[in-house]
């Protein structure tokens, strides 16, 4: 069963390449190179977090389960949470609104006879018509606008199950104090990508959120990732993986 989720990532990111100049509309056509950085080890959080996410989710898994993964850059996440269920095969759908990973997840799926469906759709215009029993959000809500955020997970409320799971896992940070903030805010403008578009959310942000869209938190894990500086303060940012139930 582990051999259905094994990722050639070498192959994986030449494809990737190929897809994502043909397909990928993203700002910086991220996709592009989302396979080298993955064989590089600067994406690489699904893979040091399978150990919690499993003993996280375990109390949540059963057969026949309709899983929806929403976002993902190439079949990493797929992979990961299909490990995570195994030896069950749920039903998987995952959308993006990126047309480059769908057509590498799509191409991994078939040739590992995998049944995976894929959807061209962006999250915001979920309306609840389909319903899963689990909805994994993988970094997905870091690389939205904080005023969007919000919508998102009501939404993703209104497409689970009654007794669905939502699994979330996002960076979080600590916010400035109030008098070091417009200093802080220039030098994270000044050296954030084009892919992070805001200041990292609190774990109280993203938990107000879930609350917010009528969810009960049902666990909440934290990792301290590696201290960067900004504005001559060190800052230590999180990994926080939220549970919420239906």
């Amino acid at each position: 069963m582990q051999d259905l989720w094994s990722e050639d990532l070498a192959a994986q990111a030449h494809r990737g390449q190929q897809l994502g100049s043909a397909l990928c509309a993203c700002d910086g056509s991220c996709h592009t190179l989302w396979g080298s950085l993955r064989i590089a080890g600067v994406n690489n959080t699904m893979k040091g977090e399978a150990s919690t996410l499993a003993e996280l989710m375990a109390p949540f898994l059963r057969d026949g389960m309709r899983v929806l993964i929403g976002g993902s850059a190439d079949p990493g996440v797929l992979c990961g949470i299909g490990r995570i269920h195994a030896p069950r095969i749920p039903a998987f759908t995952v959308i993006d609104k990126c047309r480059a990973p769908l057509a590498l997840i799509d191409e991994f799926a078939s040739a590992k006879g995998v049944a995976c469906r894929t959807l061209h759709l962006d999250l915001l215009d979920l309306d609840g018509t389909e319903q899963w029993d689990q909805i994994v959000l993988h970094y997905t809500a870091d690389f939205m606008d904080a005023h969007l955020r919000s919508r998102l997970f009501r939404n993703l409320a209104g497409s689970l199950a009654p007794g669905g799971t939502l699994i979330c896992a996002t960076m979080t940070g600590e916010s400035p104090p109030a008098d070091r903030q417009p200093e802080m805010e220039a030098a994270y403008i000044a050296r954030a990508t084009a892919l992070l578009k805001d200041s990292l959310p609190t774990p109280e942000l993203i938990c107000d959120l879930v609350r917010g869209a009528g969810l009960r938190l049902l666990k909440i894990h934290q990792t301290a990732r590696a201290r960067r500086s900004h504005a001559g303060m060190d800052v230590v940012d999180t990994s926080s993986i939220i549970v919420a139930g239906k």
